[in-house]
């Protein structure tokens, strides 16, 4: 049973199961689905791209400081001070879905996806102009065939994961050593 403070993560399963929860989920919705760590730090090693224009974004270690990783920040941010999944829109319009994961109290991560637009919504052309260098028909041309999201799928992703991490930390509490 998990009693110990400062637990992470990656002693509620190993690491590559959290690739393969990412990989599942990433199947299963279409974004670009991650496990962070407490700090804010994907771990798994595996990024599974849903769109050419977040790979590009992703890249860029401007773009990758000015968009993604702000916005990852805060999202986990507010899912940690609040206890409840986020979900919301990164500051280049893409639909970022950000569940909690807390064991004992303490705050280990956060497990989601992102790289999906909102229906009806855009790619915010003049921020990935300026962060990552792209003209606007370079946005355009990576930007064809980004799926949009609708609310009730954003939810339901996130009700799934909510699910699994339950199930995660249940059984990990329930393992013997832990």
């Amino acid at each position: 049973m998990i009693k110990e403070i400062n637990v992470k993560l990656q002693d509620l399963m190993p690491i590559e199961d959290w690739a393969a929860l990412e990989a599942e989920l990433t199947e299963k919705f279409g974004l670009q689905a991650t496990a962070y760590n407490a700090d804010g730090l994907s771990f798994s090693g595996k990024p599974r791209f849903v769109n050419d224009l977040c790979r590009a974004i992703k890249a860029n270690k401007t773009s990758l400081s000015s968009i993604c990783a702000p916005g990852n920040q805060n999202f986990m941010a507010q899912a940690k001070s609040t206890g409840k999944t986020v979900i919301a829109e990164c500051d280049a319009g893409f639909v970022k879905v950000a569940v909690p994961v807390f064991v004992a109290g303490e705050f280990l991560g956060t497990v989601g996806g992102c790289g999906r637009l909102p229906v009806g919504g855009e790619v915010e052309t003049f921020l990935v102009t300026k962060t990552a260098g792209l003209s606007d028909d370079e946005i355009a041309g990576l930007s064809r065939g980004i799926r949009e999201i609708s609310d009730d799928e954003a939810r339901n992703m996130a009700a799934y994961i909510e699910e699994r991490l339950a199930l995660i930390v249940a059984r990990a509490q329930k393992s013997p050593g832990n």
